[in-house]
């Protein structure tokens, strides 16, 4: 069995905390006043405070923390061999590719906030979010069994027709959450947002995990 490789790991949790350790550096310099929304002429519609931009820089850490704890503890080390088709290399690969996103995605969101630059910020935040939802959903499809990326349950790793039945069934369900969160953003409040998406999360993670034990017990009879 492969060992997790601990600085690659490191340097991942780096890339979660650049975000926040940013923001808690130009903190006292941001303005007690956000404007969020503008019209075409430029006037601000809607405005908030530092508090409802702390809440969404939140929300996009837990999001890019949810991510990284679906790739690195599901399932625990101890529930794979190593015999998956998708290299070690290409694991790290991918996670680096995703948080690097995250990381920079959310930093521009925070320079821009402290220059004062005109920008929806909760649409924007929803969109970044809601494109890497439709990616990883994009690169589901078609991922071959292996014990590093993807479904990785017990039951998945058992059968190659349960993990593609599976994997069809979560890129559908990821590419469709990521529209609607995208769509969501032009729509929805910061704080409607967040609970919705945090509920997301919970069925993305859920449903395949439910789906392919189904499969399985429908195979056994």
């Amino acid at each position: 069995m492969k060992q997790p490789d601990y600085t690659k790991e490191i340097l991942i949790l780096v890339l979660l905390l650049i975000p926040m350790a940013y923001l808690g550096i130009i903190w006292p310099s941001l303005p007690a006043i956000i404007p969020t929304n503008f019209n075409i002429e430029g006037v601000p519609e809607r405005v908030g405070t530092k508090r409802d931009f702390l809440l969404l820089m939140i929300f996009l850490f837990f999001t890019n923390a949810l991510i990284y704890f679906l790739f690195r503890y599901i399932p625990k080390e101890d529930e794979i061999t190593d015999s998956g088709e998708v290299s070690h290399k290409e694991f790290y690969r991918i996670r680096f590719l995703i948080h690097t996103y995250q990381a920079v995605f959310t930093c521009i969101i925070i320079f821009m906030v402290s220059q004062g630059k005109p920008f929806a910020m909760e649409r924007w935040a929803f969109i970044g979010v809601g494109l890497l939802l439709t990616a990883i959903g994009y690169y589901l499809r078609n991922l071959k069994p292996n014990n590093y990326v993807g479904v990785r349950t017990p039951w998945t790793l058992q059968s190659t027709e349960i993990w593609t039945e599976t994997h069809r069934m979560a890129s559908n369900l990821w590419l469709s959450a990521g529209i609607a969160v995208i769509i969501a953003g032009f729509f929805l409040s910061l704080v409607t947002g967040v609970f919705i998406i945090f509920f997301i999360a919970i069925v993305l993670a859920a449903l395949p995990y439910i789906y392919s034990f189904r499969l399985f017990n429908k195979d056994k009879g």
